[in-house]
């Protein structure tokens, strides 16, 4: 006889973790499935084993250019020792994700998933069916129109690496590429960036970008604009990547291609073409509940859902928290309306939030877009750093921000609190008048705003 339960939850990240566990504090019965390792990308290959790299490069870059003002010898990077301290945080998960579910009371399933019908999935040749539905599957490296993409490396891989190679390739100038490109040149390794497009880390502020790519390229980061991958083939030891641009054709050799070139939503492969189950290619397509339009038993979070949200680790929680609410309270939730920040954790690194001075340039009468050259700055001077930028956007009539834009080496805590000020609608005056803890990144804010 097929088992019925009252939610099977496929994937075992952010979103799907936090409602598994909400619902069967209520008494449902909870089946979670997963075919990676469980506990979700964030905590393994994402933002958090990121973080333990950059902190630690951070201070070997901080050392480098105080070395003569008051520090004396040398940091050195050790891939080996640093990978294993990172390992320290994300092995644990995978272990620990399936003991809590266990301990719980909700079933695991390690395997994929697929739908044989509206209420059926199969998984590891058994059936199973459920009153409802999330599917929180993820995402993973969008498929790339080269020769060769069986040999181009996986961003997750790189976290993985048991020595960090000496010339390294990636494809694509988002987020992903820089910051595996910066931790590399830290480590003295040959660096190069291909990119398709005219310019790289398109979804943030030009300038903004510019002058972290112009800064990339002084640390030997070689960066290829409107340049494709064409072909990536094994050549011994060795990788050799076909790039194009215009009319010119040239070969790479790399220890390592890898694909920084986006992802996309894990649900090419669940069998949602037999199922009413809308999707596209961002995605299940869902309405403000996380509830799919075609199918109201069936939710989608994170990554794999076509939601209009960035994918990031904070809105896929907010996503998991509106399933929760609507899905066991019937609770009809707002429409988003956040303000979606966005970082990149290069050293320095960039941050945004809410409207860019390209839309407030639109309208002049409006809106005002204060910029601030940040290098002169003690917060920079205090550790001899010559980068920095700010582009602060400001409702004339309301004198609110409304747009924040920075590149610093503490970008990713100046941005938390302009978003505070977006959302909390606080008026500039009160954000110049008040007594911050000096000196500190924060506290350059007034001046930011002058």
């Amino acid at each position: 006889m097929m088992r019925k339960l009252d939610l099977i939850v496929i994937g075992s990240g952010v979103s799907g973790h936090s409602t598994a566990s909400a619902a069967r504090e209520r008494g449902w019965t909870v089946a979670v499935i997963d075919d990676k390792p469980f506990g979700g990308t964030c905590p393994q290959w994402g933002c958090d084993p990121k973080k333990v790299l950059v902190e630690a490069v951070k201070i070997q870059d901080s050392f480098e250019r105080m070395k003569g003002y008051g520090l004396t010898g040398n940091a050195q990077l050790e891939w080996s020792e640093l990978r294993r301290h990172k390992d320290t945080f994300t092995e644990p998960i995978p272990s620990a994700t399936v003991e809590e579910f266990e301990k719980d009371g909700i079933e695991v399933f390690k395997g994929h998933a697929r739908f044989i019908d509206d209420h059926t999935v199969e998984v590891n040749g058994e059936k199973l069916q459920a009153s409802y539905f999330l599917i929180a599957s993820g995402a993973s490296p969008a498929k790339l129109p080269v020769d060769g993409f069986k040999h181009l490396a996986s961003s997750d891989s790189f976290f993985e690496l048991d020595e960090l190679p000496h010339e390294l390739v990636l494809i694509g100038g988002g987020y992903i590429s820089f910051e595996f490109a910066h931790i590399a040149a830290r480590f003295n390794r040959k660096v190069t960036i291909i990119h398709r497009g005219e310019r790289p880390l398109e979804g943030f502020d030009e300038s903004i970008a510019s002058r972290l790519a112009e800064y990339s390229k002084k640390l030997g980061i070689d960066i290829r604009t409107n340049t494709e991958l064409k072909a990536v083939a094994k050549q011994g030891s060795k990788f050799i990547a076909t790039i194009g641009s215009d009319n010119h054709t040239e070969q790479l050799s790399a220890d390592i291609v890898i694909h920084g070139a986006g992802r996309a939503p894990n649900v090419q492969d669940l069998g949602l073409d037999r199922t009413s189950i809308a999707y596209s290619k961002n995605g299940v397509k869902v309405d403000k509940n996380q509830q799919s339009i075609s199918a109201p038993h069936i939710y989608a979070a994170g990554d794999c859902a076509d939601d209009g949200k960035l994918p990031l680790t904070p809105l896929a929680g907010e996503a998991g928290k509106r399933v929760i609410k609507h899905m066991l309270d019937g609770k009809q939730q707002e429409e988003f309306s956040h303000i979606q920040p966005s970082a990149v954790y290069t050293l320095p690194g960039i941050a945004s939030a809410g409207m860019t001075a390209t839309e407030a340039e639109k309208y002049p009468d409006d809106y005002e877009v204060i910029e601030h050259d940040l290098s002169s700055f003690f917060t920079n001077k205090t550790t001899r750093l010559e980068e920095g930028f700010s582009k602060i956007i400001l409702d004339k009539k309301k004198q609110t921000i409304v747009g924040a834009h920075v590149y610093a080496a503490q970008a990713e805590h100046l941005i938390n609190v302009f978003l505070l000020a977006i959302e909390m609608n606080i008026h500039v005056q009160a954000l110049k008048t008040l007594l911050w803890a000096y000196p500190t990144a924060e506290s350059d804010i007034p001046s930011m705003l002058q």
